[in-house]
């Protein structure tokens, strides 16, 4: 096995069989956000929908409303526009980082129970097939089923508002092009690095790596931010607002860092799968290495508002 790392005839039975042993996640891979996402989306439309039909009757019957937007959704309505896209997008995308992110939490889930982890050392693959494998499962097969979960809690949406208001016809489905596209496009560059953090972050904790790796997270994120924002207010002052960068650089320095973040995450979380044993470990390189990008990160933090105030002109 050490001399061959891939091989296709033993990564599809690795493949086949790993799949059949957890075929029931790919089920509620489409049942569990196709649920939360017609709750949301529901609660979003019935509250627009509501409002403008109590504006109506008020109307109606003589009197004043509250509600003076009423007019601007039946114009958009009448356009086939609906007011609720903008929401459900956010909220769409949102949850996709989100349940990406839990996902990828889970990447490591047989690994850290005695009985599945002896039974997967066991199993003829290689480290780089295991990999490869878990990989598919968790993050490449939840993306479609994702998407149909989503266009089938807009119908949902749009069915249920039809019957429960029928004398007005303000829901339409969602147009997942365009410029939703590349907003969506967009995205899945943030999910997948982020998703990375939590493959990660589940090779460090045995119990509850979701919530752990969260918290995590966010305290770096507000370590970063706390870093920069102090850095920006005490050591340049308020001429940093006077500057500014053109986008295609602050863009490209986002795009290296996700890009960044992803490799880091996934190579890291190989080396710990490949080394892993059945007790975790923070004594080891990969711990070193992700103490040393957090000082990159905090330098990045510190440098790049001087290097903006002393190379992009004022105004």
């Amino acid at each position: 096995m050490k001399q061959n790392l891939f091989t296709p005839a033993r990564f599809l039975h690795y493949l086949r069989k790993d799949w059949s042993e957890n075929r029931i996640q790919f089920l509620y891979d489409l049942v569990f956000p196709y649920s939360i996402l017609t709750l949301l989306f529901l609660a979003t439309d019935f509250g627009r929908t509501q409002s403008v039909v109590k504006a109506l009757r008020d109307v109606a019957q003589g009197g004043k409303t509250r509600n003076n937007s009423y007019l601007d959704v039946l114009e958009h309505a009448a356009q086939g526009i609906d007011d609720c896209w903008g929401t459900m997008g956010f909220m769409t995308l949102l949850c996709f980082m989100l349940y990406l992110a839990f996902r990828g939490s889970t990447f490591f889930l047989s690994s850290k129970h005695r009985r599945g982890y002896i039974s997967d050392l066991t199993l003829p693959a290689s480290a780089p097939e295991k990999a490869l494998a878990r990989w598919l499962r968790t993050a490449l097969v939840p993306l479609p089923l994702f998407m149909v979960s989503v266009v089938l809690a807009d119908y949902t949406r749009i069915g249920v508002m039809h019957l429960a208001y029928p004398e007005v016809s303000l829901s339409f489905p969602t147009p997942w092009n365009g410029v939703w596209e590349n907003f969506f496009l967009t995205g899945i560059t943030q999910a997948y690095p982020l998703q990375a953090l939590f493959i990660l972050g589940a090779t460090y904790w045995r119990k509850k790596p979701f919530p752990k790796t969260l918290s995590a997270v966010l305290l770096l994120a507000l370590l970063f931010y706390g870093t920069y924002y102090c850095n920006v207010t005490f050591l340049i002052g308020p001429e940093y607002g006077y500057h500014s960068a053109p986008p295609r650089w602050f863009h490209g320095w986002w795009k290296g860092i996700d890009l960044f973040v992803l490799l880091f995450g996934y190579v890291l979380a190989y080396l710990r799968m490949r080394r892993a044993s059945l007790r975790v470990s923070w004594k080891d390189g990969t711990t070193l290495a992700l103490l040393a990008a957090v000082l990159a990160g905090l330098c990045l933090c510190l440098w790049m508002p001087h290097h903006v105030v002393a190379h992009f002109g004022f105004g």
